[in-house]
């Protein structure tokens, strides 16, 4: 017998496909709503011919059986990957480790730079032993603390102005003790071996997984809607109303939301002012990708490098080839890389056409001393609504909405990323529409405690 529920999924990325197969899973056939052309979300995997884009180096490693038990029945084996971890900082022309070892920082950057740093460190340190414990105020105080002023200002400084487009002092801390490992300083003979943290990664890039999570639902019976912005959403008597950009109005018992949560609140009916001054005081960076093949194979032993230097643009700079060679045509011997631009949603270069952005790009292959190489293929990805924005109102500004929220609209879910305006990662996502969907069931579980745990890390060995 065909259930009488009827729930409505608005985003078809990992939050809303995965809420939408749970609900599918127990009998359940959702209307799944999709603002953009295409699934996924940010971890799609747009491709141009039989290259490949990542627009975000999408790791795959959970601590949660659920989620990786999901990801198992979505791909078999065979198209999973087991990729080591390998990041490093490119500073003065040289690739220091990270997250930071202090024998390779000495190493890399000098002896007498070394020793500066050490002094600066252990200087701050024993500051911080002697104050009063408590959360440091901004991500400048934590970063300084944590590592030393000197440290500080070579490694973090320059990259959070680039990445979070903000003054490191008036950005919140709480997302660095996730995001940002302390320095190792174990002996290098006791450290574990690199095999030991390795991550999963599907062949044809992250979108592979969430192009099966739709295939899934269109052979159990579910559909997404592409192309469907949600304008408005309201409820009466029990029963939610949406409507589309094009003027449908589609009727559900529940809604599940991914869509940013300023969003929401504005499509939603009469919501008091403070409710929407605290949206409005929700803030998003935005993504640029170019995927650019050069011709000539150069060597560049880490899948992702950090360019906290000013003679960057770019903030990231992702080596496709270290995450799959799939992502690449077959017998292509080139060096395949990603030049990710955090920017504003609504600002200049995010509206800048093909050939400005092929100028900046120009100019960070040139940094990068690779400026001799023929180009065989470029691709770009413009993301709009990429990462939330950890500024000193975010948590009190979610705080109201989530309570006004669950106060007058228990029926509707706010998941994901964006639908919760939390920096998580795609397993936590997942995880946050699970516990949706099992409270829309009558489950006491809470998705908002999703990740958080402060001391978080994405690392470990690799689990199948």
């Amino acid at each position: 017998m065909e259930s009488s529920r009827s729930p409505i999924v608005i985003g078809a990325g990992p939050a809303g496909l995965t809420a939408a197969l749970r609900l599918v899973q127990n009998g359940v056939k959702p209307r799944l709503l999709e603002a953009t052309g295409h699934v996924g979300g940010l971890a799609r995997t747009p491709h141009s011919g039989d290259w490949c884009l990542d627009p975000g180096g999408h790791r795959f490693f959970t601590k949660y059986e659920e989620v990786r038990d999901l990801w198992n029945a979505l791909l078999p084996p065979d198209q999973w990957l087991s990729v080591p971890r390998s990041s490093a900082m490119l500073v003065d022309g040289e690739y220091v480790k990270y997250p930071l070892v202090g024998r390779d920082i000495v190493t890399k950057l000098g002896v007498g730079r070394g020793l500066r740093g050490l002094s600066s460190y252990a200087g701050w340190r024993m500051l911080r032993s002697g104050s009063p414990s408590g959360q440091p105020a901004n991500f400048e105080e934590w970063g300084t603390h944590e590592f030393g002023r000197y440290w500080y200002t070579i490694f973090f400084d320059g990259y959070v102005r680039k990445t979070w487009l903000a003054d490191p002092a008036e950005l919140a801390s709480d997302w660095a003790n996730q995001r940002i490992k302390p320095i190792d300083w174990t002996w290098r003979n006791k450290r574990k071996h690199p095999s030991e943290d390795v991550f999963r990664y599907p062949r044809r890039g992250p979108g592979q997984l969430w192009d099966a999570a739709a295939a899934a639902l269109v052979d159990a019976g579910v559909t997404p809607t592409l192309n469907a912005r949600v304008e408005r959403l309201w409820t009466h008597d029990g029963t939610w109303y949406v409507e589309l950009h094009d003027g449908e109005v589609i009727e559900g018992d529940a809604v599940f939301s991914s869509m940013p949560l300023q969003t929401l609140v504005e499509a939603l009916p009469a919501a008091p002012r403070r409710v929407r001054v605290a949206a409005s005081n929700l803030h998003h960076r935005g993504l640029i990708t170019v995927a650019v093949a050069l011709h000539d194979r150069h060597e560049i032993p880490f899948n992702w490098v950090y360019t906290p230097g000013g003679e960057f643009l770019c903030g990231r700079i992702q080596n496709y080839g270290r995450w799959s060679k799939n992502l690449h045509p077959a017998g292509w011997d080139g060096t395949f890389l990603g030049f990710e631009y955090f920017v504003r949603p609504d600002g200049e270069l995010m509206a800048a056409d093909d050939s400005s952005l092929s100028e900046i790009v120009e100019a960070d292959i040139r940094a990068l001393g690779l400026g001799d190489s023929r180009v065989d293929h470029v691709m770009m990805l413009r993301s709009q609504f990429a990462y939330p924005v950890y500024d000193p109102v975010r948590e009190r500004s979610v705080a109201r909405i989530r309570n006004y929220l669950r106060r007058h609209y228990p029926s509707l879910h706010p998941m994901g990323r964006n639908g919760m305006h939390r920096y998580d990662n795609q397993d936590h996502a997942m995880l946050s529409a699970m516990h949706s969907v099992a409270r829309y069931f009558g489950g006491d579980v809470d998705p908002w405690q999703v990740n958080a745990d402060r001391g978080y890390h994405e690392a470990g060995v690799l689990k199948k």
